[in-house]
């Protein structure tokens, strides 16, 4: 189910581009925080129409992210070696959707990586395997965790900034 719910966002998202430009609009962005984060990262790798990806405390493993939850990750420890699965095969049949799995389509220079030094939720270690992933992009860490984002204000004046270096803030 997760699998396809990725895809319908996905879906849906590309269906709001599709309003987007029937309407005039030639420059269309993506950010979004924590699982907001993993889709505009997984947007950043299949919608060619993007012009830049801001992912926000971004996860890039669910599969990874879900294990280390203590004690929610206790089931789900318990359904794999019940179904003989380990953590490699978990990550396996979630992969299709993972911003780790494909190259971005956008260019570096418009991609762009906000993490929270203190996140638990979204560790920093998601953040880093993504910038990693994605030939070191711009970023920028943040002193915070998932709840408290310390010092947003400069952080949006980051990506303020990014946004004019790249020309999506004129026309």
């Amino acid at each position: 189910h997760i699998n396809e719910s990725m895809a319908h966002a996905v879906h849906d998202f590309r269906i709001f581009v599709d309003h987007l430009e029937a309407r005039g609009v030639r420059k269309i962005g993506v950010t979004g925080i924590s699982l907001g984060g993993y889709t505009s990262a997984l947007l950043a790798a299949v919608e060619e129409r993007l012009y830049f990806a801001v992912p926000n405390v971004p996860v890039v493993s669910l599969p990874d992210l879900i294990l280390e939850w203590f004690p929610a990750n206790l089931p789900i420890k318990l359904f794999l070696r019940a179904a003989g699965l380990g953590v490699r095969d978990f990550r396996h049949m979630m992969a299709v959707h993972s911003p780790l799995t494909y190259p971005p389509l956008i260019a570096k220079e418009r991609l762009m990586v906000i993490a929270g030094a203190g996140d638990r939720l979204a560790p920093p270690k998601h953040a880093r395997l993504l910038w990693d992933h994605w030939d070191r992009p711009r970023v920028h860490w943040f002193p915070g965790n998932h709840v408290l984002h310390l010092d947003q204000g400069k952080y949006l004046k980051e990506i303020a900034a990014f946004l004019r270096r790249i020309g999506f803030d004129r026309s």
